[in-house]
């Protein structure tokens, strides 16, 4: 993606001592990108965590549709792209939909237990051995114990005090870390100006009446943008999936959970839901964020198949399978796919496209420098899946 498509986005290339998903604790040689990096910067220090950002105040759905099949990714309205070549962990887009799950066997013997699991404790009434994915989705039985709602992205207390729990006891945070202003801003906040006018004209109450019932109408199918599904059991919540529903796909933000209820697997659970609920929506993928084959964090994400973004020279592989590529993303470093002259198979090629082994320019290799506190930095001139020529 060329620059220009960015006119009028301030953008800033921000390097951060801080990582979310390592906590810088791998081996150091292990937080780089590639080998030849890796002997670049011997005892030059960690990694750092590096990102391209930029504030999406006003950003159409369609918009940022396009920017997440880029790379890009929000919290709240606030947009980033990890560079992949210089972030100690490598954050590739991941995305799936029914069809990969299903028909590249993702749909197996440990998720259908998942699921199974679910439905017969939650005395749904539904035959988990001979139905459906799709049955079990749209057939509802009143007398269980689950149902979930389709709500707009608005703040409550109920939803704040769930995320409160979930993020000390699952991500260990202190509560004295946690507030409310920090919950809008990360999960209700966006950067849609879309989201204030359909309140002139969505429907909530016949949306949930068909998400309920199962009954999918024009209603649900025209609905777009953020949207909390909130996930009851004997009428308490316990569960919000963050979602924002595009033109064309689910992308999913964030969930989170009731610790409480930990032995329902509710993340796995929630993700076959929602690979379920894209193509009953009509829509073409399911983006899950992103995919980080050594943290075990995010390992889980390759249970649901799909495709990652390729960020090569040849534009008819923008997509690579996790069937075919993920047993070779498994040490960490940076992958980059090509096709073999005869078309047939896979080469790896991230060597030659962003290696470091005899580069002589200056201003490419301190794009590597370690910081040892959080800034702003000059935009490097290659980032993986981003034009920087004309910045």
């Amino acid at each position: 993606m060329d620059l220009e498509e960015h006119e009028g986005e301030e953008l800033a290339y921000i390097k951060s001592t801080r990582c979310g998903y390592c906590h810088q604790q791998k081996p150091v040689e292990k937080s780089w990108a590639l080998e030849s990096v890796s002997k670049l910067m011997k005892d030059k220090g960690y990694c750092n965590s590096s990102s391209i950002t930029f504030d999406g105040e006003e950003l159409s759905f369609q918009r940022y549709e396009q920017l997440i099949k880029q790379g890009w990714r929000r919290s709240g309205s606030f947009m980033y792209k990890p560079d992949l070549l210089r972030s100690c962990c490598r954050q590739y887009t991941i995305r799936t939909n029914y069809e990969m799950f299903v028909d590249d066997k993702y749909y197996n013997k440990s998720n259908k237990k998942s699921i199974r699991r679910f439905y017969k404790a939650m005395e749904m009434g539904i035959n988990t051995a001979t139905g459906s994915l799709l049955d079990m989705y749209t057939q509802k039985d009143k007398k269980g114990r689950f149902f979930s709602v389709l709500l707009p992205n608005s703040f409550t207390m109920d939803k704040f005090q769930l995320f409160k729990r979930y993020q000390m006891s699952i991500h260990k945070e202190k509560e004295s870390e946690i507030n409310e202003y920090s919950f809008y801003n990360f999960l209700c906040n966006d950067p849609f100006p879309e989201v204030t006018k359909r309140r002139e004209y969505v429907d909530w109450k016949k949306v949930n009446q068909q998400w309920t019932s199962g009954e999918i109408g024009k209603e649900l199918l025209d609905l777009q943008g953020p949207v909390h599904e909130c996930y009851f059991i004997d009428n308490k919540l316990v569960a919000i999936a963050v979602l924002d529903i595009l033109p064309t796909t689910i992308s999913s933000v964030y969930f989170i959970w009731d610790p409480d209820y930990a032995h329902l697997g509710l993340g796995t659970v929630s993700a076959i839901r929602e690979i379920v609920m894209t193509k009953l929506l009509e829509k073409d993928h399911y983006y899950m964020g992103f995919y980080i084959p050594d943290c075990e964090k995010m390992v889980y994400k390759a249970k649901f198949g799909g495709e990652i973004r390729n960020f090569a020279d040849d534009e008819s592989l923008e997509w690579v399978k996790m069937l075919d590529v993920d047993h070779l993303m498994k040490d960490g470093l940076l992958r980059v796919f090509a096709k073999t002259q005869d078309g047939e198979k896979l080469a790896e090629v991230t060597e030659k496209m962003y290696g470091v082994e005899g580069c002589r320019d200056a201003e490419a290799l301190d794009s590597f420098r370690v910081i040892s506190k959080t800034c702003i930095f000059p935009t490097p001139s290659i980032i993986p899946g981003l034009d920087t020529s004309s910045l």
